[in-house]
């Protein structure tokens, strides 16, 4: 099952990860269908809810956060 960690996406494009929000087997991942490429963060690739502007996103994460 994978592990998400919280990503914000400001109106102006900038990006913060929020390690210490972590999801496990998050059921709400239907409403995250925005993928989008990550360079430079731990994580490759995030989901976002909204394709624009300020918007919530999950990334899949290998690391084991709950260990």
């Amino acid at each position: 099952m994978p592990v998400y960690i919280l990503y914000i996406r400001r109106t102006d494009g900038s990006i913060s990860r929020y390690e210490n929000f972590r999801f496990k087997g998050f059921e709400g991942d239907a409403m995250y269908i925005y993928e989008e490429t990550l360079v430079g963060w731990p994580e490759s690739k995030v989901f976002w809810q909204h394709k624009d502007g300020y918007s919530a996103g999950l990334a899949p994460t290998e690391t084991n956060l709950f260990s």
